[in-house]
């Protein structure tokens, strides 16, 4: 496997992990909808979003080692590390059942989500910054 295609498979994984949080914002919002066959996704998704969340992990780790052949500073390596701090906060919850670890895990997943953008328009944004 390449490093684009495991870019790829990340990216398909990172948004079936917010698939949950998304759709329930959604129905929230707009949609207030009682079907059984979307309620049935959420639950499909909330169930295989931890296991994902593992998977994200290794692959997001296997992307960046082939695509810079080694740790390297880029916005794919501060993307990663929100991804860990942020699997991390959701083990913690997952474990301690502490409401605050489970709002950090959701603020972190918006940060997570802000660095993933970062990372794909900008991936070298931060050689122009730094140098």
């Amino acid at each position: 496997m390449n490093y684009s295609l495991a870019g790829w498979l990340n990216l398909l994984v990172l948004l079936i992990i917010l698939g949950p949080y998304i759709l329930n914002s959604l129905n929230r919002k707009y949609l207030k909808t009682k079907n059984k066959s979307f309620l049935n996704l959420v639950k499909i998704l909330r169930k295989i979003h931890k296991p994902l969340g593992l998977v994200l992990i290794v692959l997001g780790a296997s992307h960046g080692y082939m695509a810079l052949g080694g740790f390297r500073l880029h916005t794919g390596t501060l993307f990663y590390i929100s991804i860990l701090i942020t699997g991390s906060l959701g083990g913690a919850f997952h474990r301690l059942k502490k409401k605050i670890l489970f709002v950090w895990h959701r603020r972190m997943a918006l940060i997570t989500a802000l660095l993933f953008l970062l990372h794909f328009f900008f991936p070298s944004a931060l050689y122009y910054l730094l140098g």
